[in-house]
């Protein structure tokens, strides 16, 4: 059952009053209106961007767990902080990599969006540094209860055990505030998009020693697609203690619950069967109306940080994760349309299955003392199992059900049957485990060195049961691929030009075992090559600014491809990949400037350059564009009109194609449609965004956001499946957010 928005507000802040109640009867007076500027420049950053109004951070570690700069870190680097996301409304993670230099985002349907960055699809994914089972299905993940999400271009073997070329994606959640804060807001989008929100938290008991924190908030959305609908819930709750003055201890769990109507399952056709092209609008959608692919995430999750000297720390962590998902889906994602409504066959599936993962790590850092100068060292362990199942199904669609009568009215197709049993399913299971070490070494005042190596093992395996109509097993078809002796180098040189610009070399093995698995249900080989970067990095204003820029080249065999002979499995929705061959090379260039420009000045802004070839010395990677540019700003008026913060932003990429099957109108001997091979180009395109908040007092402001300012028309991903899938139209969004 569906809360209709106007309640969720009401209940969200009905708890924000309950919850704030003490803390509100204790202020003593009100407090006069002072909006001086918020950023921090009598020192520098730390890691943490909540409330520093600061568009980067000051330390992270997701590129090699040692906690360095970005300018001290051999590789390409984004972060999108939580006053940008805030700033842009940047409510779920495809949101955010959409602003991220160097990342294209396309979606395959309504509800899965790929991501890929250096001309390959980016797999890496983590959470507090930590592995996690954070798929195409999490795409529109609400980011609500994230600090900041860290982007690392290039392969991060060292750190996620899988040496890949794209990227890493490492999301930051929140933690506990030493002080009492708390937030919440509504907000109201076009297409009936009503949003809500509420975070609290601060010290709790023993003089500050406890302290908690907790999220929520509750989406309700219509949307621009016919039939589709969503909401979502979303849970975040903390606790941190200091169990001694070297002691701290975390436990936390984070819940997020996504129910959809009219789901699709791909795109949209985009030729007719006479060949000529559809031009369905962006508004059309092939599902029905109980067409569904709902998913419910659970993560708990556990740390302890230890204090054992002045320069050395323990650390330790824990997480599982569970994702459960039961819907139907039945879309028109096959066939070429007619004008009378025939031409579109439906894939249909119940998709239903668990997947659970757990990771633990642990690790060591500190700083040691060689040869008269200091160094910094972190040894580590980890290791994580995923184990996915699912239940057995009969494919039972009664005759003719895939056929649809006329694909545009979809409303009067009834809900099939259930297909699945009590009995055991396709179940399958990832497991890897590694130590790991990496060390700056201070060679002088101006040279250093980053090294580092990984080791250990992977192992994947799955297996795929059959029974009769007695419900007797029949047969059993397993695969499975092992590799031990995994080792991952990792090497980087920097040199400080001046205390602010240093230039640097990186270099990394590339061994990334694969899940994808062949129209013949076996796993593709290991991708297995090498990635190099160098570069120049900038540190200005405090570390408040950074400027880089990077020349990559990589080399890779054994690269999955997308199938598109091959159509989903109708019983788990499986899609199936074959190998790009040997002498894959992507080679380009990448620029970014983010931070504070100047006080009251947010600015990230970066261009990339990505050339892909083939084993063939072709093109390869077409469906994705060889230039992109990505800006966003935001500048906070002075004056007067000190409470008013005005920006926007520009997204602009070069054009891409794919090839695709267009019918020639002409029919073989059994009645199919002839077709051929045909280029599908989406051209260069641009896309604008504008942003406004006004600061009423220290407590409420309210802001207005415009995503595709100009109402662009573009593809947003072309070809898949003989398909294209529409971007977004114009958004408006308008909030109320209300702070302690």
């Amino acid at each position: 059952m569906f809360v209709p928005s106007t309640r969720t507000m009401r209940f969200t802040l009905g708890l924000f009053s309950v919850a704030l109640s003490p803390v509100l009867l204790a202020e003593a007076t009100t407090k006069a209106l002072e909006l001086d500027a918020t950023s921090i420049t009598a020192e520098g950053l730390g890691a943490t961007t909540e409330h520093t109004g600061a568009y980067t951070t000051g330390s992270m570690s997701t590129a090699t767990r040692l906690n360095l700069s970005v300018k001290e870190t051999p590789q390409s680097i984004s972060v999108i902080t939580r006053q940008q996301m805030d700033d842009f409304n940047l409510n779920t993670l495809t949101d955010v990599l959409r602003q991220t230099t160097g990342v294209t985002v396309q979606h395959m349907d309504s509800d899965r969006a790929g991501y890929s960055a250096r001309g390959y699809s980016i797999n890496n994914f983590q959470v507090d540094g930590m592995l996690n089972t954070f798929g195409r299905m999490k795409s529109d993940s609400d980011t609500i209860i994230y600090d900041r999400i860290e982007v690392v271009r290039g392969a991060t073997g060292l750190t996620t055990g899988a040496g890949d070329p794209s990227a890493t994606v490492n999301m930051i959640r929140k933690r506990p505030t030493s002080q009492w804060q708390a937030k919440a807001g509504v907000s109201g989008a076009s297409h009936d998009n009503y949003y809500s929100y509420l975070d609290v938290g601060g010290p709790l008991a023993f003089d500050g020693r406890l302290r908690g924190r907790t999220v929520f908030a509750y989406r309700d959305s219509q949307s621009y697609r016919d039939n589709y609908a969503q909401q979502r819930e979303v849970g975040y709750g903390i606790l941190e203690a200091d169990m001694t003055d070297d002691t701290v201890v975390a436990v936390g769990f984070d819940y997020q619950n996504k129910h959809v109507q009219g789901s699709s399952w791909g795109t949209l056709p985009y030729w007719n069967s006479d060949g000529s092209k559809a031009r369905l609008s962006r508004s059309a959608n092939l599902a029905t109306t109980w067409s569904s692919w709902p998913l419910k995430d659970q993560t708990t999750f556990a740390s302890i940080d230890h204090k054992l000297t002045a320069n050395w720390r323990l650390k330790a962590a824990y997480t599982h994760r569970q994702s459960d998902s039961d819907g139907k889906v039945y879309y028109g994602g096959s066939g070429f349309p007619n004008a009378d409504g025939s031409g579109m066959t439906a894939w249909t599936s119940q998709m239903v299955g668990t997947s659970k993962m757990d990771a633990l790590d642990f690790n060591l850092a500190g700083a040691y003392s060689l040869l008269g100068r200091e160094h910094e060292l972190m040894v580590g362990y980890g290791e994580s199992a995923q184990r996915d199942s699912s239940p057995f199904q009969r494919f039972s669609t009664p005759a003719g059900y895939e056929t649809i009568q006329d694909w545009k009215h979809m409303g009067g197709i009834g809900k099939f049957a259930d297909r699945t049993t009590g009995l055991k399913g396709e179940h399958s299971s990832k497991k890897q485990k590694a130590g790991y070490l990496a060390t700056r070494l201070s060679l002088t005042d101006k040279l250093h060195a980053v090294l580092g190596s990984r080791y250990g093992s992977w192992e994947i395996q799955s297996t795929s049961p059959d029974y009769n109509l007695a419900n007797q097993l029949t047969s059993s078809s397993k695969t499975s691929q092992t590799h031990n002796d995994m080792w991952t180098p990792y090497a980087g040189v920097l040199y400080d030009l001046t205390p602010e610009y240093t230039v640097y070399a990186s270099y990394t093995d590339i061994f990334n075992p694969q899940d994808e698995r062949d129209a013949g249900k076996k796993y593709l080989e290991p991708v297995v090559g090498s990635n190099y970067e160098i570069g120049l990095k900038g540190s200005l204003l405090n570390e408040r600014l950074n400027l880089a820029t990077a020349f990559f080249w990589s080399t890779q065999d054994n690269v999955a491809e997308l199938d598109n002979t091959a159509p989903p499995d109708p019983k788990t929705g499986e899609q199936f990949y074959k190998t790009g061959g040997k002498g894959n090379k992507v080679q380009g260039f990448e620029m970014e400037i983010s931070g504070e420009v100047m006080p009251d000045w947010n600015l990230t802004a970066g261009y990339t350059y990505t050339h892909s070839l083939n084993g063939e010395k072709q093109r390869n990677n077409t469906n994705l564009p060889l230039n992109m540019l990505k800006a966003s700003t935001t500048y906070r008026l002075p004056g007067t009109w000190r409470g008013l913060t005005v920006g926007g932003g520009v997204n602009w990429q070069s054009d891409f194609f794919e090839f695709a099957q267009r019918p020639t109108g002409g029919r073989d001997a059994d009645g199919n449609l002839n077709t051929q091979s045909t280029k599908i180009t989406q051209q260069a395109y641009t896309v604008v965004n504008l942003m406004s908040r006004y600061q009423f007092d220290e407590h409420l402001s309210t802001s207005l956001t415009i995503n595709n300012l100009l109402d662009k028309k573009y593809y947003e991903r072309v070809g898949f499946y003989n398909g294209v899938y529409w971007g977004a139209p114009r958004t408006l969004t308008l909030a109320l957010d209300w702070t302690l």
